[in-house]
């Protein structure tokens, strides 16, 4: 009974896996990096409407009022983070 669970395992860990090692490593830098912002979508929909809403205060005070400072100061916060971290993820693939 151990020896069929043994060849069971012996025979999962062939050919078949070392073709999806292969086909990973195929992708491009490109596509790696569509991949992870596709991943973290919620990330940089927060960034475009934190940018959008930054803008729209600035036009809405005409000028540089604090509340369009700090909402253009978390944009940029979150733009670097999320630069950073994207970075580090396509460097690892």
């Amino acid at each position: 009974m151990s020896g069929d669970t043994t060849r069971r395992g012996s025979e999962s860990a062939g050919l078949e896996n070392i073709r999806e090692a292969s086909d990973t490593v195929e992708k491009s830098g490109a596509a790696v990096t569509i991949e992870k912002v596709r991943e973290r979508w919620r990330t940089a929909g927060a960034i475009v409407v934190l940018a959008v809403t930054s803008v729209l205060l600035y036009r809405v005070d005409g000028y540089l009022s604090i509340d369009s400072q700090v909402f253009a100061g978390i944009t940029l916060f979150l733009l670097l983070y999320f630069l950073a971290t994207l970075r580090t993820d396509v460097r690892m693939e």
